[in-house]
């Protein structure tokens, strides 16, 4: 008993698990609007290649500010010689081998020079926000593409649902039809009629979910999710009415989205940007002027191997010359004082050979085949070209939200149309369906009705979601978050 008390126990934790899995199974595959943005924005690689670019700017604002501090450098050699080389205590040719080294150390600070450094900095840091701008653009490129194919997958979904209604509904009918047949309350032809109009209606049902599985995967390939993902998406419940169409007003969304657009803010950078860059080219008019200062020394095996002397107070006659005869004249003599030899220690030379240095240079532009004057003509083009590409950017959203602003009010009118022609399609199909049943209409006129029915409803749900999808672009022109 104990045994089966604990087979038992066991199955039923497993079924358990195993509805536990499905369930977390179910709801991982289900994705809302903002998991498939947040998943795009993660993986997209426009969006990763303007992240790139953003701390690229950032490294050169930040080089551009660590050029106003000064330079440091060091530098040090040795070297071995032999064959013809300079002495370097008597600066005479030697063919002594010897090895030399040296050592440096050299500072230099830039001090002025016409405002680049400076220009530069506030040009990089304009450069930096429009790099941010850019790659806000991005992600609402992203965005906007993902909510087109999400919006795609719902319509698809819709359709599907409303393609598999109709054949559950003309498969029920078929059912009460056969009944009828075998009753003889009807002709064998009203059964295949009814089985002909089931094998298109399954047809339907097969198109759409074709359909459907080909914008899951669209959407799939603007997230970069791999084809193989289990992906279903959410339903959402819009309720649509005429007060939405109460705040489109163009020139108001376009005076809000010229303000918060980050295409028009990176426009309008890159116009600031080339100011500072006409500034950058103007500078080299200017003279430059730099603070340098160095410390040095060197050592060579020549002196060192020689050794040092010091005198040590005594004094050895030298003769230098005879007075009369060089045989037997009077020797003239000078007297040098004797030297004591010792090591000379190479640290003692570095000590020894150690120099200090600073000055000023000046550098003051004069003629330079007018290169500076070219620069400053370039810069000036390049700020007209970035004037117009501004009005240009503008230009194109206030066409874009003029664009979207009609074809929303447009898409309301044709939703409000199908509307009313599936309410009356629904009440021409049941007075139909019903004479149909009693025998006062024919197989044709029951297939008209329904299948203009069904052709209304899958108008309706393609105005439905026209108009949903008109709805968000302006909602994202306005600023505000696209939700379903």
């Amino acid at each position: 008993m104990s045994k089966f008390k604990t087979i038992t126990t066991l199955t039923l934790l497993a079924i358990l698990a195993l509805v536990n899995f499905t369930a977390y199974a179910q709801s991982d595959s289900l994705w809302t609007l903002q998991r498939c943005v947040n998943y795009a924005l993660e993986h997209n690689l426009m969006v990763q290649n303007q992240e790139l670019l953003l701390e690229n700017n950032r490294v050169n604002l930040n080089q551009s500010k660590m050029d106003r501090i000064p330079t440091l450098n060091a530098n040090a050699n040795y070297g071995y010689n032999w064959g013809r080389s300079i002495n370097p205590e008597t600066n005479l040719v030697t063919l002594q081998q010897q090895a030399n080294g040296s050592g440096s150390l050299s500072a230099s600070w830039l001090i002025f020079n016409g405002g680049n450094t400076l220009n530069t900095i506030r040009q990089n840091k304009t450069l930096l926000s429009n790099g941010e701008n850019d790659l806000e653009k991005a992600k609402n490129d992203v965005i906007l593409t993902i909510v087109t194919y999400y919006t795609n997958v719902i319509f698809n979904k819709e359709l599907l649902a409303n393609a598999q209604l109709q054949y559950n509904s003309t498969k029920s009918q078929l059912e009460r039809t056969e009944k009828q047949v075998q009753a003889g309350a009807l002709p064998k032809s009203s059964a295949l009629d009814l089985q002909a109009q089931l094998a298109s209606n399954e047809l339907n049902v097969i198109t759409s979910e074709n359909t459907l599985q080909l914008s899951l995967l669209q959407l799939k390939q603007a997230m970069l999710l791999p084809g193989t993902s289990a992906l279903d998406v959410i339903i959402p419940e819009i309720e649509l009415d005429s007060s939405m169409l109460a705040d489109i007003n163009a020139e108001i969304i376009y005076q809000q989205a010229e303000s918060t657009m980050p295409e028009i803010k990176s426009a309008d950078g890159q116009v600031e940007a080339a100011d500072l860059a006409i500034a950058v080219a103007k500078s080299n008019y200017y003279p430059s002027l730099r603070l340098n200062a160095g410390i040095s020394t060197n050592y060579s095996s020549l002196i060192a191997d020689k050794g040092l002397s010091e005198g040590n107070g005594t004094y050895t006659d030298v003769p230098i010359g005879y007075v009369g005869n060089s045989a037997s004249g009077t020797a003239v003599v000078t007297p040098i004082e004797n030297r004591d030899s010792f090591d000379y220690p190479t640290g003692q030379q570095l000590s020894d050979n150690f120099g200090q240095s600073i000055g000023l240079s000046l550098s003051i532009p004069i003629f330079n085949n007018l290169q500076a004057n070219s620069a400053v003509q370039r810069a000036k083009i390049n700020r007209e070209r970035a004037i117009v590409q501004a009005q240009q950017e503008r230009q194109t959203l206030r066409q874009t939200i003029e664009t979207a602003s009609n074809d929303a009010l447009s898409s309301a009118k044709s939703y409000v149309s199908s509307y009313k022609r599936v309410q009356a399609q629904e009440e021409s199909f049941r007075s139909t369906k019903q004479r149909y049943e009693n025998g006062a209409a024919n197989y044709t006129e029951y297939q008209i009705a329904e299948n203009n029915l069904f052709q209304a409803k899958s108008d309706l749900l393609r105005a439905k979601y026209n108009f949903i999808f008109k709805l968000k672009i302006l909602d994202f022109y306005q600023g505000k978050p696209i939700e379903l």
